[in-house]
C-alpha cells in the first residue's frame, strides 16, 4: 500500500456559500440580533448606492461632452478609404 496524502475537502465557491457565510458572520457580528444585523446591511447599502451614484455623476461631469458625442476624433485620423472597409 502506498501512503497517499488525505485529500482535503473541497470548499463550496458558489455565490451562495459566499453569501451564506457573509450572513453568518453579519449574525454573529451582531450576537445573533437579526433586525441589528439587517440595519447594518441596510445601512451599508444606502451608504454604496449614494456612493455610486455620485461617483457616476462625478464621472459624467469630468468626460468632454465633445469627445463624447466624437467632435474631436472627426479629424483626427483620415477617413476610411471604400476598398479599405
Amino acid at each position: 500500500m502506498s501512503a497517499q496524502p488525505a485529500r482535503e475537502p473541497e470548499q463550496d465557491s458558489s455565490i451562495d456559500a459566499e453569501i451564506t457565510a457573509l450572513i453568518e458572520d453579519l449574525l454573529e457580528e451582531h450576537e445573533g440580533f437579526e433586525r441589528a444585523a439587517l440595519r447594518a446591511l441596510a445601512r451599508s447599502f444606502l451608504i454604496l448606492l449614494s456612493e455610486s451614484q455620485r461617483l457616476a455623476f462625478e464621472a459624467d461631469r469630468s468626460c468632454s461632452r465633445g469627445f463624447l458625442r466624437g467632435l474631436f476624433s472627426e479629424g483626427a485620423r483620415p477617413a476610411p478609404e471604400a476598398d479599405e472597409a
